[in-house]
């Protein structure tokens, strides 16, 4: 294994370990919308009743406390080689030349390490919020989503922090594949494309959930 850990040491290692990291976190994020899309399930009858039971089937397996303790390892060893790789390529630029011609660079890949950031700083009050929340006396978890979601306040920056997801996935996922190097002119387009659709599918399928339940607690009201 010495041979893994001195690669990893090695600038090339850290940029495939993140890349790896983020493909990770993008299968959770999968993952967790699917689960949360369940909200829409049941009407107005039967509200929160699917993602309730899908809720307490997850909290009764006993590999969840282990998973999502990786996870979190996960996401703090992909943000620590984010900052370490930032950190170098800036020494690197300094040793070289002042200040790099960004014209090529797009929004999204100037902004990578200040997007994933926020994105920590969200992780936290997510967790602070929905995970140690108190719940719903009868609609239980779905209950404290809908609650929480119902303050346009806090709808409104959970969809900003989405945007930022947004921008964040659409460079980090593609940005990976190039990490990889699988890179082909005759697919390269497609690819690009494939990651961009994800990335919109992922932020958009989260952001849908306190915009629908702004516009249906409007309409009650």
């Amino acid at each position: 294994m010495k041979w893994l850990t001195m690669f990893f040491n090695t600038s090339i290692g850290r940029k495939q370990l993140m890349a790896l990291t983020g493909i990770g976190l993008s299968g959770f994020l999968i993952m967790h919308l699917s689960g949360n899309l369940l909200l829409y399930v049941g009407g107005a009858s039967g509200f929160g009743v699917k993602f309730n039971q899908y809720a307490a089937f997850l909290e009764s397996q006993w590999w969840l406390i282990p998973a999502e303790l990786g996870l979190v390892a996960i996401f703090l060893l992909h943000v620590g080689l984010a900052i370490k790789l930032s950190a170098e390529s800036r020494t690197a630029r300094a040793g070289t030349y002042q200040r790099k011609d960004a014209s090529d660079a797009t929004l999204a890949s100037r902004t990578m390490l200040y997007s994933g950031l926020i994105l920590l700083l969200f992780l936290i009050v997510h967790l602070i919020e929905f995970k140690y929340g108190v719940r719903h006396p009868e609609d239980g978890l779905a209950g404290l989503v809908r609650d929480k979601f119902s303050n346009p306040v806090y709808a409104l920056s959970y969809v900003v922090c989405m945007v930022v997801l947004n921008f964040h996935l659409m460079h980090g996922i593609r940005s990976a594949f190039q990490t990889f190097g699988l890179n082909h002119p005759k697919y390269n387009d497609l690819v690009k494309k494939l990651c961009l659709g994800l990335a919109i599918a992922l932020s958009v399928g989260f952001a849908s959930i306190p915009i629908w339940f702004l516009i249906s607690q409007g309409g009650q009201s």
